[in-house]
């Protein structure tokens, strides 16, 4: 994308100017945001020091992060599709590395492919809250796969998913674009405004406005960016094109392609930014098992991945697992994405028929499929209201694997409403009974659960089932020993 391209697409409202929301934040980088922004890199990365690697910026903002590995040693390549963000960068070259071989900067786009074919391979390649502005995430996404060398690292932060409420903040930030600079401006006061008066009132309510206060003094030494508040706040409320993901999507997306995820900020119950460190272990094309605790993703906290290529046989359409399967005595179940699909039928050790004979092939080689461990038992009314939209069934049997004080994300239970998962365990009882909208929670010697649409599980006619994965214990239920 040119400069005039970018200019044009920022006069039609169709993208935010970053590059000037960053050139005003310079003006109050000082050592101790810097000092900040690197210890946050370095805990990331889990490396003290960047010596002899290379370093690409994809999306360099204001520079901050390119000056940062380059004071850690590394040999750094920047680049951003804003010029002023360019002009950014490079100001931040001047005044601390001037005239240094080992910084390069320029203007290009990772939706460039004859530039991002050029650019070569990076130990690490970062791009801090930058694809899921570009207007085609996913293929931002996938053109960065190419940049990482053999056994480098990706760390990338991309929006979370929250369906409904991100939906909200994306009509925000049109608007936002959409209107003149002093009109734009002010209703970037109403909407911060309006949310920090929440605040306010939660801070007084619970006798903390001083802690209130100090989020914006001291906002500074909070933010691992080196951020002021304000410009953060512009920086979100403006922040357009928007595009966002599933902590599950985003791994997913990577796993199929050699990349393991080694680090993860799980921020899946707010609207920001989820950080994720992948480490390439494969060549492109080559799927590697990618768990993930606390996932909301009942395949992908516990299950394995069933790899591609398919092939078909005499018993029906046939993928390999990635990985060797556990031997335990649980049964194992075959998912289709968030789809329990039926009990696993193994051709040999590791490969498992995932479909029967007269499925399309090419249908199943887009589909996601995991084999998973564990137990499944059907959920018969009657349930007790337990106020909102909340729900509650008894289950004795599996208190030992609930969820509890100190350990509030152990439970590996999960709902199913007609074979379809529902979508966040571990949720606040006050959330579920507020919201719905099939939240649910495994918490002492009952489950806590909503609907999908929030109705009435008595009543709605559907089909309530519990998994647990992995062993649950000789006294628990089963199909043929419904609760």
């Amino acid at each position: 994308m040119t400069g005039s391209q970018f200019q044009t697409e920022v006069d039609h409202g169709d993208r935010f100017e970053f590059g000037k929301n960053w050139a005003r934040f310079l003006t109050n980088l000082n050592d101790d945001r810097i000092d900040i922004a690197q210890r946050s890199l370095v805990n990331f990365l889990g490396e003290e020091r960047l010596d002899g690697k290379s370093f690409l910026d994809v999306g360099s903002g204001s520079g901050l992060f390119s000056l940062v590995a380059r004071r850690l040693g590394a040999r750094v390549r920047s680049f951003d599709f804003d010029p002023s963000s360019v002009a950014c960068t490079r100001e931040l070259k001047r005044r601390y590395f001037p005239q240094d071989p080992d910084w390069v900067i320029e203007e290009g786009s990772i939706l460039d492919r004859s530039f991002v074919d050029q650019l070569g391979t990076y130990d690490i390649v970062y791009s801090w809250g930058v694809l899921h502005h570009t207007g085609q995430m996913f293929v931002a996404l996938d053109n960065v796969k190419q940049l990482v060398a053999m056994h480098g690292k990706l760390f990338i932060a991309i929006y979370n998913d929250l369906g409904q409420v991100t939906d909200k903040w994306a009509r925000t930030k049109r608007l936002y674009n959409r209107l003149p600079f002093p009109l734009a401006h002010l209703f970037a006061l109403s909407v911060i405004a309006r949310e920090e008066g929440i605040g306010i009132a939660v801070a007084i309510r619970r006798w903390r406005l001083a802690q209130w206060l100090k989020g914006w003094t001291e906002y500074d030494k909070l933010s691992t960016r080196g951020m002021s508040k304000w410009h953060d706040w512009i920086d979100w409320i403006g922040g357009w094109p928007y595009e966002r993901a599933t902590v599950e999507s985003i791994v997913d997306f990577y796993s199929t392609d050699g990349f393991r995820l080694v680090k993860l900020e799980d921020r899946s119950s707010g609207y920001g930014c989820n950080e994720y460190v992948f480490r390439k272990e494969a060549p492109l094309g080559t799927v590697v098992d990618a768990r993930l605790p606390g996932g909301n993703s009942l395949a992908r906290q516990f299950g394995w991945r069933i790899a591609k290529p398919f092939r078909t046989t005499n018993l029906g359409v046939v993928g390999k697992l990635s990985t060797e399967l556990p031997q335990t005595s649980e049964p194992a179940w075959v998912m289709c994405g968030d789809r329990l699909m039926g009990p696993a039928v193994f051709e040999d050790g590791r490969s498992i028929v995932i479909q029967t004979q007269g499925t399309d092939i090419a249908t199943l080689q887009s589909q996601p499929f995991f084999v998973l461990k564990g137990q499944l038992m059907t959920l018969n009314p009657p349930f007790t209201h337990a106020g909102g939209s909340m729900w509650m069934k008894p289950m004795p049997d599996l208190e030992h694997l609930a969820d509890r004080v100190g350990a509030e994300q152990q439970s590996p239970v999960f709902v199913l409403e007609d074979r379809l998962q529902l979508p966040r365990p571990h949720s606040i009882h006050a959330s579920i009974r507020k919201s719905g909208r099939g939240q649910f929670s495994h918490w002492g010697a009952a489950l806590y659960f909503s609907t999908s649409d929030s109705s009435d599980p008595n009543k709605n006619g559907r089909k309530y089932e519990l998994f647990a994965a992995g062993s649950i214990g000789r006294n628990a239920a089963s199909e043929s020993n419904p609760i």
